[in-house]
């Protein structure tokens, strides 16, 4: 490669790599707030929404895929009924219609609500961004100390 594409390429690759490791961080801590104040109670599997998910392939532009979105009943610790869409949907499903689990909701935004069983699910996403991005801040800064030798 030529001087003007390194003097670009690694930069952007810094500026990117930094960007992966906030959106990281970010979304861990999110996550972990979320599981400090979220209450756990009974609740039911009441439906299923399909959706279509965009996935970058290698084989195609673009591949549409559907994904099933599960809509979470349960009732909060003051009795109010709440019914909301989990914010992770999976293909397969992650549950079945009518099934009984855990589900974890934010007392202060019971609509804010998940199963239980993908708990860990925003941490791990969270570490693999950051460990994503630093990798690329890595190769990004090694790169930009090259260029000024």
């Amino acid at each position: 490669m030529n001087d003007a594409v390194h003097s670009l390429l690694f930069p952007l690759f810094t500026l990117f790599g930094g960007v992966f490791v906030v959106v990281g961080v970010r979304t861990v801590l999110g996550h972990r707030r979320f599981l400090r104040n979220a209450v756990r109670v009974p609740g039911t599997v009441t439906a299923l929404r399909s959706e279509r998910s965009s996935n970058q392939s290698s084989y195609s532009s673009t591949s549409r895929s559907v994904v099933y979105r599960p809509i979470l009943r349960f009732t909060t610790l003051d009795g109010r009924i709440v019914e909301t869409a989990s914010p992770f949907a999976a293909n397969p499903a992650p549950a079945r219609v009518g099934a009984s689990l855990e589900v974890l909701y934010d007392p202060a935004d019971p609509t804010s609500a998940r199963h239980a069983g993908t708990g860990g699910s925003g941490t791990f996403h969270g570490l693999i961004f950051a460990a994503a991005g630093t990798l690329f801040a890595v190769i990004g800064l090694i790169g930009d100390v090259n260029m000024l030798r």
